[in-house]
This record gives C-alpha cells, structure tokens and sequence, in this order.
C-alpha cells in the first residue's frame, strides 16, 4: 500500500505501508517520515494528521467487519 503524496511543483513524499496478517486480522504498518527541514511543530502536527487517519480507517473496517457478520 505504499504510496506518494503530491506536495506541488514536482515534489512528492514517500509513505511506506504495510498491511500484514495477525491471527482473526490485520495489522497496518505506517512509516512517517520526518522531511528535511521540517520543524518540530510541522512534524507533529502531521503526526496528529497521520493518527485520526488511522482512527479512521480502523472504525471503518470495523463498521465493515460488523456488516459482514450481521448478513452472515
């Protein structure tokens, strides 16, 4: 799942992602990385960007997994 993200003019951020089996599911592995020159406050507040992101992203899938049991 890795992927890109367009900053404009040309520039482009890697992001790592990985999804891997654990035991009934999955885990998501996310890599962040830090970009050159960037300041403390930029860093976290991509961090924060990054977490509600995964917040949801995982009650979506679980909203799906429920669904699925539900019909099933």
């Amino acid at each position: 799942m890795d992927h890109q993200i367009d900053l404009g003019e040309g520039e482009y951020v890697f992001v790592p992602m990985r999804v891997v089996p654990n035991e009934d599911g999955s885990e998501i592995l996310f890599t962040l990385f830090r970009q050159p020159d960037m300041t403390d406050e930029k860093f976290e507040a991509d961090m924060r960007w990054v977490a509600r992101d995964m917040v949801a992203l995982k009650s979506l899938l679980q909203s799906q997994n429920q669904n699925q049991q539900n019909y099933a």
